[in-house]
């Protein structure tokens, strides 16, 4: 899923995406990643993943919480 959105006045697309993990850290089977892109994906692929202190994608229970954190998280950014 793609959603584009506009902070501080720039476009920025979000990508959220599942993340199936082995070894699922609670109950959950499946985790969600998330990536923006100032261009639209379509016309330029490839995003900048939020990343954890490992330097590995963050994973989200769910594609609301992936998104919420990406809106908090731009704003400081953009």
């Amino acid at each position: 899923m793609t959603e584009k959105v506009q902070i501080n006045g720039t476009d920025i697309w979000i990508t959220i995406e599942p993340h199936a993990m082995s070894l699922p850290l609670e109950d959950h089977q499946e985790y969600f990643t998330a990536s923006y892109n100032v261009n639209d994906p379509s016309t330029s692929p490839g995003g900048v993943f939020f990343l954890g202190e490992d330097k590995a994608p963050l994973t989200f229970n769910s594609p609301v919480e992936a998104l919420e954190y990406a809106n908090e998280k731009l704003l400081g950014i953009i």
